[in-house]
């Protein structure tokens, strides 16, 4: 009888320690200055699985070609392009929480001026933003 008890108790105790699941996504810095030169930089991502990653660029010169005769935009290719959405799953609970990572590349910036992006990742119906800035 007693050890029905201690298995019992056990069993509430683990019960009423239950981790919580929902969506969770923490980019793990704010922001990151990358050289003129350019280059390729893996950003890490504490989440629940990395749905979506979407660049936006702060001007824009950044996002549109404008043709100076007629004002027609055309979407440009833009400066940060993301290679890949690195995962390494290594569950802890039924909705897993891991690090990840989003390698990024970003081209030389022979603009003349200091250019910004924002990172954005998903995961279900959270999300998280970085900044990239790059100096000239």
């Amino acid at each position: 009888m007693k050890k029905i008890l201690i298995l019992a108790a056990a069993v509430f105790a683990l019960v009423g320690c239950a981790i919580e699941d929902r969506p969770e996504i923490y980019i793990n810095d704010d922001s990151y200055t990358v050289s003129s030169q350019g280059g390729e930089l893996i950003i890490p991502v504490t989440s629940t699985g990395i749905d979506n990653v979407v660049v936006r660029y702060q001007h824009d010169r950044d996002n549109w070609e404008i043709d100076s005769e007629t004002g027609d935009m055309t979407p440009k290719q833009g400066w940060v392009k993301i290679v890949k959405v690195i995962n390494d799953y290594q569950p802890t609970r039924d909705l897993a929480l891991w690090t990840s990572g989003i390698q990024i590349e970003v081209e030389p910036n022979t603009t003349g001026v200091e250019r910004t992006a924002h990172i954005t990742a998903y995961s279900f119906t959270k999300e998280d933003t970085v900044t990239i800035k790059q100096g000239f």
